[in-house]
């Protein structure tokens, strides 16, 4: 029998880089909001002692490449689990586009072989295993709101975040993480002050206060690599947007509007003036814990 899982991608509503740690990580203080868009994710045990991975998405990998068949090799290998693995993945969330794809699917894994093998893996097993395989991951088992600090593994829970109507938009372009960072050390590293005001407007369900104080200190990097992401977030103001910001390293911008009217006058505005961009409207997706 097939579990069935849903991996939802994430946006930074604020994300500051704070230096250079030790290990060669960047550190990090990011505010970061699980969405409604997902990929869907399907598993079933199978006598085979070997995982497998299928995906229509061209040019996605389907082997070690791949971050949620290593989580389940890994899985696998570490508790001695009868038998194999089949994986059906349906991707909706962007490749390389600053939303934890990627992250999100591995993280759905993790869960879902938990559930289907009974293994109880208490939630710091979790994040631990998590962590083996990106920053993003434990929030991506963590989910909803959260404050993620040191190289995105400390995660603080905040308050749920009120509904919004959410456009997320996906140039062409893809950027590398590894790419911005690297640009991004040769100007000044932020304090990890700049997001208290949003944090405040969380915990007072002001949406409004959370649009306005959106940062990103990645985007003028970006913006150098990808100049679709200066236009999405001044095309989306323009037309009516409450806040608009790039999420992640890129190159993906999302914007926050009032109702789905606005939203959609919106996206026919970028089909108009963009129509290459590939554009989704969504929603927050809280957990309840």
């Amino acid at each position: 029998m097939d579990l069935f899982i849903k991996a939802h991608a994430k946006i930074n509503l604020a994300l500051e880089v704070t230096g250079i740690r030790d290990d060669g990580y960047h550190g990090l203080r990011t505010v970061m909001q699980t969405v409604c868009l997902h990929d869907q994710i399907a598993l079933r045990r199978i006598q085979k002692k070997r995982v497998e991975l299928v995906c229509g998405t061209a040019h996605l990998p389907v082997d070690e490449r791949n971050l949620a068949y290593r989580a389940a090799q890994y899985l696998r290998k570490t508790y001695d689990l009868p038998g194999g693995l089949f994986i059906s993945l349906r991707k909706n969330i962007p490749i390389s586009a600053g939303l934890a794809g990627g992250s999100s699917d591995c993280a759905a894994v993790i869960l879902g072989m938990n559930r289907l093998y009974g293994l109880k893996l208490t939630e710091n097993v979790l994040m631990e295993t998590g962590l083996k395989f990106g920053a993003d991951v434990p929030f991506c088992l963590f989910g909803g709101t959260a404050l993620a600090e040191g190289k995105g593994e400390i995660l603080t829970r905040l308050p749920s975040h009120p509904p919004v109507c959410v456009i997320i938009a996906k140039p062409r372009a893809s950027i590398s993480t590894a790419v911005v960072f690297k640009a991004y050390d040769s100007v000044k590293h932020t304090g990890g002050k700049n997001i208290d005001n949003l944090i405040h407007s969380i915990n007072n369900g002001e949406v409004h206060g959370i649009a306005d104080g959106f940062y990103n200190a990645l985007e003028d990097v970006s913006i150098d690599i990808c100049p679709d992401i200066a236009k999405l977030k001044k095309t989306y103001t323009d037309l009516g947007a409450m806040g608009a910001l790039m999420s992640g390293s890129g190159p993906s911008v999302f914007a926050y509007f009032s109702d789905e009217s606005r939203a959609y006058g919106a996206m026919k505005g970028i089909n108009r003036e963009m129509p290459h961009v590939r554009q989704f409207l969504t929603g927050i997706y809280n957990v309840t814990k």
